[in-house]
């Protein structure tokens, strides 16, 4: 079990560590060698039958019957990190955390935002039979376009239209006629990682869809718990209640980071009229950040042995917090460098894969070992975030990256370009060792640094 694994508002059953994962092997996912159906797979449907004839022991014998239905029949589209289609599985599959980090499972997705003629956004909560973030307040609706023909046509997004407008009635009650496909424009992509409780998450490239319409709603209390229209004031109330953690509310993560990154500008658009000016199809935001459920107060209130152990290490405050995520996770790459940033550069034009660079400038306040290309490159390529034992420079530019960085203080000076330094060898910042391949957790409270993931 991950980090992220407190909070829950729902019970799920969990097999045994020794147990291997049901449905995991390779065959149960179907690669691009046959022409998309409307039906499920035959890999699919075997796997639910398995399911079926396993449930008293199975992971997910906490499912109800529809989410159980939809979990095994419902066939998510596989892209990569570019919005390329490279095939399909199961919801099942999709959703399974330990399945997104062993294969970087990344599957399409959308998030529709519907407002009235006055202008206020439909919100909902979802259900409490939800697998993923039950009873979370959430955008209007937010599911998956499937795997078969009709919602797999590219032209102007044309196949995630169709699968909003069947997922509205689906879970809203709201008629076709009251959302028609041609009404709903695509605004931007993003692509997020987020774990729900530890098996559960998601890792999407969410396609958000505006449209404004007034609409009959009739919600599907297997889908939706509640719903709301709010103006963007009582959206502000809501999300200072959550920070707060007031009555209890909760946020969607992907629906937490449209609205820090988009919402209120592009709402804006709406009153004016204006929206499709807001319009960026062509840039794919890269939000990396795993949306940790546990801060670091609480992982060290959990975790005393580990800390009198030396197994979790907490960093000293000596670092200053830069860039569009202030919460950041990942398994560690180490760099050792002294006023040269040719080594950084080169590490952060490999794919990240969701890991975090932390590099031992040796404290030197002399020179930027950091600039705003390199952080946009990182964020590009998947990177979690930097931690800089040194400085950096161009912070404005690189506070509008999505990516967590920590640095010592900002400076206008470049760094020498000799490419001399060490990679990926144990290094030492404020006293406390650091080796590759452990593990890094940050927040506004501080940085921990753990020798193994952590669990809780």
């Amino acid at each position: 079990m991950s980090l992220s694994t407190t909070r829950l508002l729902q019970t799920l059953s969990f097999l045994p560590k020794s147990h291997p994962p049901l449905f995991s092997s390779p065959a149960t996912r179907t690669f691009l060698f046959s022409k998309p159906s409307a039906f499920p797979s035959l890999s699919a449907r075997l796997s639910l039958s398995v399911h079926s004839s396993t449930m008293g022991d199975a992971p997910d014998a906490g499912m109800d019957a529809v989410q159980r239905r939809l979990m095994f029949e419902d066939e998510c589209i596989l892209v990569d990190e570019n919005d390329r289609v490279v095939g399909h599985d199961t919801k099942y599959n999709c959703h399974l955390m330990e399945k997104i980090e062993s294969e970087n499972l990344l599957h399409r997705a959308f998030s529709v935002f519907l407002f009235n003629s006055k202008h206020e956004l439909l919100l909902q909560q979802r259900s409490a039979t939800k697998v993923t973030f039950p009873l979370v307040w959430t955008n209007t609706c937010c599911s998956h376009p499937l795997y078969r023909e009709s919602e797999l046509i590219d032209d102007n997004s044309l196949g995630v239209r169709n699968a909003a407008q069947r997922k509205l009635l689906d879970e809203l009650g709201i008629p076709a006629e009251d959302v028609p496909v041609d009404q709903f424009i695509p605004l931007g992509r993003m692509l997020y990682k987020a774990p729900s409780d530890g098996k559960w998450g998601e890792h999407e490239l969410d396609y958000l869809l505006f449209t404004v319409r007034d609409v009959n709603v009739h919600p599907n209390p297997d889908e939706v718990a509640d719903i709301k229209y709010v103006n963007q004031e009582q959206l502000k109330e809501l999300l200072r209640k959550a920070d707060a953690g007031e009555e209890g509310l909760k946020l969607s993560p992907w629906f937490r980071l449209v609205v820090d990154n988009f919402l209120f500008k592009w709402w804006d658009h709406v009153e004016k009229n204006t929206i499709k000016e807001a319009a960026d199809m062509k840039t794919i935001h890269r939000c990396w950040e795993q949306m940790a459920l546990v801060t670091t107060a609480e992982v060290c209130d959990a975790h005393s042995q580990l800390i009198g152990s030396g197994d979790l290490r907490v960093l000293e405050p000596i670092f200053q917090i830069y860039g569009r995520r202030p919460v950041f996770s990942g398994q560690i790459v180490t760099l050792k460098v002294f006023e040269d940033n040719v080594l950084v550069r080169s590490f952060l034009e490999e794919k990240g894969n969701g890991r975090v660079l932390v590099v031992d400038g040796g404290g030197s306040k002399r020179c930027a070992i950091l600039g705003g290309n390199p952080v946009v490159q990182a964020q590009n390529n998947g990177w979690a975030g930097i931690v800089v034992n040194g400085c950096i420079r161009d912070v404005d530019e690189i506070n509008g990256c999505d990516i967590g960085v920590r640095a010592l203080a900002s400076h206008p000076m470049k760094a020498n370009k000799k490419g001399i330094g060490e990679k990926q060898v144990p290094i030492s910042i404020a006293g406390i060792r650091i080796c590759d391949g452990e593990w890094l957790y940050a927040d506004t409270d501080g940085i921990l640094i753990s020798r193994t993931e952590l669990s809780v």
